[in-house]
């Protein structure tokens, strides 16, 4: 243990020269005004960040866009064959009772005879499949979303604040896609391509949307597909590093158009091939839900939606994807529904 600066790993220590105050926050913590920011936007307690942007007006309206009753689960299977960032252990499911123990005849039949049951449980990490990053998932000079010091989270205790479960009324709302291989003509956006605002702001003129304050944007880029031909660690990992994805500068674009959430069919929603070599690591994450309190969602299956998107010429839709309510968690596997 030990550093000389946040992030940073050594057999010295240096002692950070800040101090932290009653409310959990850094004093005089990172704070970047020459770009977009959000601090103190919705008050200094807030741990919802942009979601602020959905209320019951915008919750009304989306309800309004279902037209054909037709719905589309957005989520992986959540499995051992799904992919995940190395470092995250696979999805484990056991059977604590099945019928079969029952047929043979089980000891546990003796305390309520005549009751047959099937009985299992799973464990997995929270972003470990389709998942929404919880706002404490990042943090920049031991600082996070709203000047939340970066001690909020400890391995015993979990997230203090800014964890998932300060979402759990969240990520309802409208919904719209922009699907950016299908606009390229393509099955599947180009290993390590950068996305910029122009790309977006094509995509969704070509589809005849346009973005709301309050919307949750989807990125389709077809690159999730690929993932089940590949096999063996070093395959795998060169796939997850040409992850296409968006560039951190569109970071003003999301921000004057009032996103409030950002999910893509990628493993970062950024693009893993960074523009410059002297950005810090995932600059996007870290202006999204470090400066902006704007929630990343990774793994999105999009495919079958957007083939329906294409066919009726719709690319907005009431989505109802809310995380699971897991107290200090830094992140949620969900089952997103789009509903058309």
């Amino acid at each position: 243990m030990g550093r000389t600066k946040p992030g940073s790993y050594t057999r010295t220590w240096t002692a950070p020269g800040y101090t932290v105050d009653e409310a959990g926050k850094v004093a005089g913590g990172t704070y970047r005004p020459d770009g977009p920011n959000n601090w103190g936007r919705w008050g200094e307690d807030d741990q919802r960040g942009t979601q602020n942007l959905i209320g019951p007006e915008q919750r009304i309206a989306a309800a309004g866009l279902v037209r054909t009753g037709n719905v589309f689960s957005l989520a992986l299977p959540i499995d051992a064959a799904g992919p995940r960032w190395p470092t995250r252990p696979a999805p484990l499911r056991w059977t604590l009772m099945a019928g079969s123990d029952l047929i043979t005849g089980s000891p546990y039949a003796e305390e309520q005879p005549d009751f047959q049951w099937n009985d299992d449980m799973f464990q997995m990490p929270t972003q470990g499949s389709t998942q929404w990053d919880a706002l404490a998932h990042v943090a920049v000079e031991d600082t996070m979303y709203n000047g939340f010091w970066a001690g909020e989270v400890t391995a015993q205790g979990g997230a203090r604040t800014l964890g998932i479960d300060s979402q759990r009324e969240s990520f309802v709302g409208r919904g719209v896609l922009l699907d950016l291989a299908r606009h390229q003509g393509l099955d599947a956006c180009p290993d390590g391509q950068n996305v910029h605002e122009d790309m977006l702001q094509a995509c969704a003129d070509a589809q005849g949307v346009e973005l709301r304050a309050g919307d949750i944007l989807l990125v389709r880029t077809g690159y999730l597909a690929k993932w089940w031909g590949i096999s063996g660690s070093e395959d795998q990992m060169e796939y997850f590093l040409a992850s296409p994805g968006l560039s951190a500068s569109t970071a003003g674009w999301l921000h004057e158009h009032g996103v409030s959430a950002l999910a893509a069919d990628t493993i970062a929603v950024e693009s893993m091939t960074p523009e410059n070599p002297d950005d810090r690591v995932y600059p996007l994450h870290v202006v999204c839900l470090v400066d902006l309190g704007l929630p990343l969602g990774e793994f999105w299956h999009l495919d079958d939606l957007a083939r329906d998107c294409a066919e009726d010429g719709r690319f907005e839709f009431l989505l109802v994807a809310p995380p699971l309510r897991i107290p200090g968690a830094l992140g949620s596997p969900i089952n997103p529904i789009a509903l058309k």
